[in-house]
């Protein structure tokens, strides 16, 4: 038997005919019955074309796979991101005695750009946006009319005309309904820019090996272009851990080749690529409410009793009640004078063993919700966001946990106690120039 199509030539014979041919001389000598099967429970009908249906991957994916020996993976803003590379120990001590690389491109990124573009975000955000220069960034907030906040993030000035706001979720629509009625344009950049943290004391160092020379005189919230083999990138020193630390913008085209290269320079620095996990336990320890998270904003809380104000927030730092006219400032200028119906704050349980609880109690009353707790590796001891009742004097708090002994349940009160400042943030954070390695 020949291969490819010449197992049907029959000489003398039709196409028809030869495969009748054919089948005559493969016939078995009896005909077993063929069980049919059902398909209906096996498939759903969906008016979506199965190419439609993908996984959203950032640019990073495959290399940032590369160094994962835990197959652990979660969701951020619908892309597939680590949950935890290695262990969380060990990236854990990356982040506080090395360096802790990240992919951080699954953050919202928007270009606003156009003449009124100062005056439009001046307008927007609750800060004074006109003190912003070029290649600077600050931390800002924006609430809709009543004074509740509707998201905050990180403002870049890239340009005379040309900003990039950084936030955690998703608000265009917000955006673009602030926008009328000036010159300016608002696009969402997020798929054309990839993001990439490198925190911890050897930042710098790494930085510096890898082609990022001078960038140790960076001060903290200022940022600048470097051409790193051909690759254009905007380095800016900035991050969400309490450590020193920097954040790198680039083309997605570029960002494997970055990421390769930060990790081959960084290996005798002790770097280490992590995941989410650790950016979440970083956040926490450092005392940053994320949105969707530890807070909901103006337009996600079906009820006002469930939005916050930047004063329920902590993020008071972030309004400038004297400078000119912004969104909610009224509102605001009126809630300042008033007591705050609840305040999002940090909570320690000194309990040596990670635990999980949500109901925070005083006196036996249910007076608040956890909405992020983790254990900290650091210092032994549990930290949690909490959304407390508030209340005008100082009140004892505890928690009720159950812990698992084997088949068993012990239920526990732990005593907690409110932190006023977080309870990791190096010294180094703030250094300029920033420390290399021959000098940490």
């Amino acid at each position: 038997m020949t291969g490819g199509g010449d197992i049907l030539a029959v000489d003398g014979a039709g196409p028809g005919e030869a495969e009748e041919t054919l089948n005559f001389q493969m016939q078995p000598e009896f005909e077993e019955p063929q069980a049919t099967a059902d398909a209906g429970p096996f498939s759903t009908a969906s008016d979506e074309p199965p190419f439609s249906r993908r996984v959203l991957t950032t640019p990073l994916h495959l290399s940032v796979a590369m160094e994962s020996i835990t197959n652990r993976w979660t969701d951020w803003n619908g892309y597939t991101t680590p949950e935890i590379l290695t262990t969380l120990d060990d990236e854990y001590r990356a982040l506080r005695h090395a360096a802790a690389l990240a992919d951080i491109s699954p953050l919202v990124k928007y270009r606003i750009g156009g003449r009124d573009a100062a005056i439009y975000l001046d307008r927007l955000v609750t800060d004074n946006a006109m003190r912003l220069s070029v290649d600077e960034v600050m931390p800002v907030v924006f609430c809709e009319d009543r004074g509740f906040v509707v998201g905050d993030g990180h403002l870049f000035r890239l340009g005379e005309d040309e900003y990039r706001l950084v936030t955690d979720e998703l608000h265009l629509a917000w955006l673009l309904d602030s926008a009328l009625g000036f010159d300016v344009s608002v696009e969402d950049v997020s798929v054309a820019l990839a993001g990439l943290s490198l925190q911890g004391p050897h930042a710098a160092a790494i930085l510096n090996a890898t082609g990022f020379f001078e960038v140790e005189t960076l001060r903290p919230y200022a940022a600048r272009w470097f051409d790193i083999v051909g690759m254009p990138v905007y380095a800016s020193r900035t991050g969400a851990t309490g450590e020193l630390g920097f954040e790198l913008w680039l083309d997605p085209e570029d960002a494997p080749m970055l990421w390769t290269r930060l990790i081959d320079k960084g290996a005798e620095f002790g770097i280490a690529a992590t995941g989410y996990a650790l950016r979440e336990l970083a956040r926490i320890e450092a005392g940053i409410p994320r949105a969707g998270r530890d807070y909901l904003g103006a337009f996600s809380a079906v009820d006002a009793a469930d939005a916050s104000t930047p004063f329920e927030l902590g993020l008071a730092s972030l309004v400038d009640l004297e400078n000119g006219h912004f969104t909610g400032r009224d509102a605001l200028r009126r809630l300042k004078q008033q007591d705050p119906r609840h305040l999002v704050v940090s909570l320690a349980l000194d309990f040596p063993e990670p635990v999980q609880f949500c109901a925070v109690e005083r006196q036996g009353e249910i007076d608040g919700t956890a909405t992020s707790v983790v254990f900290s590796p650091a210092l032994g001891i549990n930290l949690a966001l909490v959304r407390l009742k508030y209340r005008p004097a100082p009140v004892a708090l505890s928690v009720g946990v159950d812990l698992r002994e084997g088949l068993s349940v012990r239920r526990l009160k732990i005593p907690a106690r409110l932190l006023t400042e977080p309870v990791i943030g190096s010294p180094l954070r703030h250094a300029v120039p920033a420390p290399l390695l021959a000098e940490y």
